[in-house]
């Protein structure tokens, strides 16, 4: 993904970009410029896909029953989720939240921070750090 660098004075391909929600409530994705590693934005809905929801066949489905969409359905579910459900998706050999955050949203970064969370509050926090900026992850 493109962005403006400030630094370099035109546009730069963007490393590790992150979709983030500007204190504007604007939707952006902020990132790295690949030359001088300046941190650059790109606004607009046009480059916020991870709180878009995913196709149909790519919906992560409960054990409770909920269809999760998107990275805001899913906070909203882990902060109500019971440790049981939690705990079904989340084992020691397998971590389906972060599994689907790779692949279907495709932020590895959240993938890895989910995979450390053992608990339904705590995961939602690692979203809501990654999604809002406020640095969980």
């Amino acid at each position: 993904m493109e962005a403006y660098c400030f630094r370099c004075r035109m546009k730069r391909e963007m490393n590790e970009p992150v979709p983030v929600i500007m204190m504007n409530k604007k939707p952006a994705v902020q990132g790295l410029c690949s030359v001088c590693g300046t941190r650059m934005y790109r606004i607009g809905k046009q480059a916020f896909h991870s709180l878009e929801n995913v196709p149909e066949d790519r919906v992560f489905r409960c054990a409770d029953g909920r269809a999760i969409k998107n990275l805001d359905e899913l906070i909203s579910a882990l902060k109500d989720m019971p440790e049981e459900t939690f705990a079904h998706h989340v084992t020691a050999d397998k971590n389906d939240f972060s599994n689907w955050v790779k692949y279907v949203i495709g932020d590895e970064a959240l993938a890895i921070a989910l995979s450390k969370e053992n608990s339904p509050l705590q995961a939602a926090k690692s979203v809501e750090g990654r999604i809002f900026g406020t640095g969980k992850t």
